[in-house]
């Protein structure tokens, strides 16, 4: 069965698994929601669903069943495509890398999504005040702190070796997510340039990255987000 896809029409959490499954070079499909009070009514029709309990976007759907949560969903393809590391030292590695990965994504959502707009059927709020300048700010140091942290640790051609593994095609889309939120964070980092060049270059997704579809751009972050990615 061919691995499906569904989440947003953004990068965010979802482009590490779409990057994954580009280099696997294996056929698979994608569902993508706009993201519109249709996509959002598409999306609360399909997440009580009783196959999906939690109903989490992204989710795959793969062999008969529904996998939700973005970095559960990373592991599993990583297992199914033999990218999956093997040893426990090694997996533990990864998984540290993983967490501050996923630490940092949360917190720029933080700074990006004012938590006081309302959409759909959420009311906003009428004395929340939401500051992106002052959050980005404080952020940028945290950030400018993490960055050279893996600078050291980012010097073979990818985590664990000569291969990638799966939190690689995490590692890469988180960091570059940040280099454009952030550019100067990453001043002197010559690691972390040299990895991203190198991850770029990979087997099926150096094509993608020179397709026309990449060069367009796309949003990282939905379109009402106080900083989205797109052009900006």
């Amino acid at each position: 069965m061919t691995v499906k896809l569904t989440y947003w029409c953004v990068r965010g959490l979802g482009e590490a698994i779409r990057h994954l499954l580009r280099y696997t070079g294996e056929p698979w499909e994608e569902h993508t929601l706009p993201v519109s009070m249709e996509g959002f009514s598409e999306w609360m029709a399909m997440k009580d669903a009783d196959d999906m309990p939690f109903g989490n976007l992204p989710f795959i759907e793969d062999e008969g069943k529904k996998i939700t949560q973005s970095v559960t969903v990373l592991r599993y393809l990583a297992r199914k495509f033999g990218l999956f590391p093997s040893d426990p030292a090694d997996i533990l590695h990864c998984e540290i890398i993983e967490q501050e990965l996923y630490d940092l994504r949360n917190k720029m959502s933080s700074v990006c999504y004012n938590p006081y707009s309302g959409f759909g059927p959420f009311p906003g709020s009428e004395t929340g005040k939401f500051d992106h300048e002052f959050l980005k700010a404080r952020f940028s140091k945290r950030v400018a702190e993490r960055i050279p942290k893996f600078d050291k640790i980012l010097t073979k051609p990818f985590v664990l070796g000569e291969k990638p593994c799966y939190v690689d095609f995490l590692t890469y889309e988180i960091l570059d997510q940040l280099r454009r939120f952030l550019p100067s964070t990453f001043e002197g980092c010559d690691n972390v340039a040299a990895y991203l060049d190198r991850f770029e270059g990979l087997p099926g997704l150096k094509e993608w990255f020179s397709s026309e579809d990449y060069k367009k751009g796309s949003y990282i972050n939905a379109p009402m987000a106080a900083w989205h990615g797109k052009d900006q």
